[in-house]
């Protein structure tokens, strides 16, 4: 049977095709075999199925006014029990909760972070339905300045601000990784987000992601399956 990885994140996940940050377009997405996801799975191969549960907009906990569903902590337990059994759950967010909107910290959005791991380690979703899913925390990356001209669907900047928290969250993410016993992978610094609207990768940058998630994944299981 083949280890089963939930890749559980946002539009970079979803694979968002970057766009002109001043003047909302509707999403494009690219092709499944240009994501990051899957390129892993090719990767990978058949030792591993990789599944994709990427969203645009998602947040670790944080509801939208005007988008409920966009709350990763309310969809993540029926998520776990759809996959199930899971080996790992890879949690790539918290770059959503840096919004305006929402006046978070980074210390709000890592705690929006711990209480994911909180429900994957307290379930029993993991090998043989007995035991919890291992956990890998990744960060979002850091966006180039261009991202706090982004504007919504009514043209509104959601972003101002958002730079300076997301910079903080590899430190405090890995503190909660220690704090959790979770696995911990700092992709912020080496792997770049777009400068056409400085937050979302382009096709490189998902091979590259790829690329060090394969690693870390064959670092955690030994390698030996």
């Amino acid at each position: 049977m083949p280890r089963t990885i939930l890749c559980y994140g946002d539009s970079n996940t979803w694979g968002y095709i970057p766009s002109r940050s001043d003047n909302y377009q509707p999403a494009s997405r690219y092709k499944r075999h240009e994501r990051w996801t899957g390129i892993l799975q090719v990767l990978l191969n058949s030792k591993y199925l990789i599944v994709e549960e990427g969203l645009n907009s998602r947040t670790t906990h944080i509801d939208y006014f005007h988008m409920p569903d966009r709350n990763g902590k309310t969809y993540l337990p029926s998520c776990l029990y759809s996959h199930a059994p899971i080996d790992l759950v890879i949690l790539a967010l918290g770059g959503n909760d840096a919004k305006s909107y929402f006046n978070s910290t980074p210390e709000d959005i890592t705690a929006g972070m711990g209480d994911l791991i909180n429900i994957i380690q307290s379930s029993s979703y993991g090998p043989e339905m007995s035991t919890s899913p291992r956990v890998l925390i990744i960060t979002p990356p850091i966006p180039l300045p261009v991202a706090e001209e982004c504007v919504d669907e009514n043209g509104v900047l959601f972003f101002n601000g958002g730079i300076e928290k997301i910079k903080k969250l590899p430190l405090l993410f890995e503190k909660l990784a220690n704090e959790k016993t979770c696995e911990f992978l700092n992709l912020a610094e080496d792997i770049r987000p777009s400068s056409v609207d400085g937050i979302h990768y382009e096709k490189e940058a998902h091979r590259k992601f790829a690329v060090r998630v394969e690693e870390k994944t064959k670092l955690i299981f030994g390698d030996r399956y």
